[in-house]
């Protein structure tokens, strides 16, 4: 009798084991992104930023245009070296304005980066707790295209795939 229960427990066991369910999930996480209620506020200041800078950068352009519009005027009567000089003042404008822009840029991503930190944080944040509570194996995210939560119960099998091409 004891083997045959141990029979039974030997072949049901493997059976139980494979019924578990594996959950795998997705998310968007740029639709849960463009739905959060921060969203508004960071964009609101974010286009402030870019209209400030943009303001400046039509000041420098006019202050560029002028000093060409003179120039061109008045370059028949000038001497060689007052047009060597504003040649040299014009090109000088030129790069501030290409500096300005750069600089305008990397602001205003830098603000953006560290407006939209916390709200992405709050997210997958909220997505792990998602994936705990509901025992979700994974979790891939549509909208970057790659695992956004991992159970701490999945396998790692990079040691399985080295053995296997015989690498150390």
């Amino acid at each position: 009798m004891l083997k045959k229960i141990a029979l039974v427990l030997l072949f049901a066991l493997p059976i139980s084991l494979m019924a578990q369910e594996v959950k795998l999930g997705h998310v968007n996480s740029q639709e849960i992104l463009s739905a959060m209620p921060e969203r508004a506020t960071i964009e609101k200041t974010i286009n402030d930023l870019q209209t400030q800078w943009e303001n400046e950068l039509v000041k420098m352009r006019e202050e560029y245009y002028a000093k060409i519009k003179e120039f061109q005027d008045k370059q028949a009567t000038m001497p060689e070296s007052i047009k060597t000089a504003r040649q040299s003042e014009i090109a000088e404008i030129e790069q501030r304005i290409t500096t300005f822009n750069q600089t305008a840029g990397a602001d205003i991503q830098k603000k953006q980066q560290e407006l939209f930190t916390p709200v992405v944080e709050k997210v997958k944040k909220a997505i792990n707790e998602v994936g705990t509570e509901n025992n979700y194996l994974y979790i891939f995210d549509l909208g970057t295209q790659s695992i956004i939560y991992q159970s701490p119960k999945s396998n790692d099998v990079t040691a399985l795939v080295k053995k296997k091409l015989g690498l150390k």
